[in-house]
């Protein structure tokens, strides 16, 4: 695993809910002034932590000037040896800070089954990774620090929910044609196909449940300083405007209305995933 892989992010995150033709009106602004990133349209999947009864999302629903969540997020298609990133993301008076640990997949398993961040690195090193390399870097040393407070703070943490969409990150034209960071850190995701898997659900389906309609797309901008005018007059023309859309908390709320849904005249949880 590269070390030049970014762990502290600090920025305003700004989510859109779009319709097809305010996604296309926007994508065809961008041509010229961004660009899709190297990595294309990648598969996300997010598995989120939680108390066992989700106080976390729940606290986070109510709209507080801190909140935090706990997630490990992968990219297409993740064996046990490939990298994942645990990370810890807190909006503090609407300025997300977004922390993160890139490791294993296993480590992450053990990790957060209560293994000690610098044991589980070294028991599972990611892919092309020494033993050594994850545990001993300095940033990551610490964010694994916060990690465990957090879960000190809140107690005991397993898997709540898994999100999954298809991304696609757009950002200012570098020298190579794809999208890169931008000096204002300008950068725009189109998430598609959001489904989400209760992971607590008593049954279970063959498949994830979707979380917005068929063609509607969310847009989240995430840029350090004021958006660009051009970005700004494109929004006004097809009347886009921010939202408030959290992909464990919309899942949290479709997990909580299936499970008082009757079934064979009893209230209990409904299968979504395998």
């Amino acid at each position: 695993m590269a070390r030049d892989v970014q762990s502290v992010f600090e920025r305003k995150e700004t989510k859109y809910r779009l319709s097809a033709d305010q996604y296309h009106a926007i994508l065809d602004a961008l041509e010229g002034r961004l660009a899709p990133d190297a990595y294309g349209s990648t598969v996300v999947k997010s598995a989120y932590f939680d108390t066992e009864q989700r106080d976390m999302v729940a606290r986070s629903l109510e709209k507080p000037f801190y909140k935090e969540k706990l997630r490990v997020r992968g990219y297409g298609i993740v064996g046990k040896d490939d990298t994942v990133f645990v990370e810890i993301k807190k909006k503090y008076d609407g300025v997300v800070y977004k922390r993160r640990i890139g490791m294993s997949y296993a480590a992450a398993r053990a990790y957060l089954d209560g293994m000690p961040y610098e044991k589980a690195c070294r028991a599972f090193p990611a892919k092309g990774e020494s033993q050594i390399a994850c545990a001993s870097h300095e940033e990551e040393v610490q964010v694994a620090r916060e990690v465990d407070a957090l879960a000190s703070r809140w107690g005991a943490l397993s898997a709540s929910v898994v999100t999954s969409c298809v991304r696609t990150a757009y950002g200012p034209i570098g020298e190579d044609g794809y999208g890169c960071s931008g000096e204002d850190g300008l950068r725009i995701t189109f998430d598609s196909s959001l489904a989400y898997c209760d992971l607590r659900a008593k049954r279970r389906a063959s498949s994830f449940l979707p979380l917005i309609g068929p063609e509607e797309v969310i847009m989240e901008v995430k840029v350090r300083g004021s958006y660009p005018k051009w970005l700004a007059d494109v929004l006004a023309q097809c009347n886009a405007y921010p939202c408030s859309f959290s992909k464990y908390g919309e899942a949290y709320k479709r997990c909580m209305q299936r499970c008082s849904k009757p079934v064979d005249g009893k209230r209990e949880a409904v299968a979504v995933c395998a």
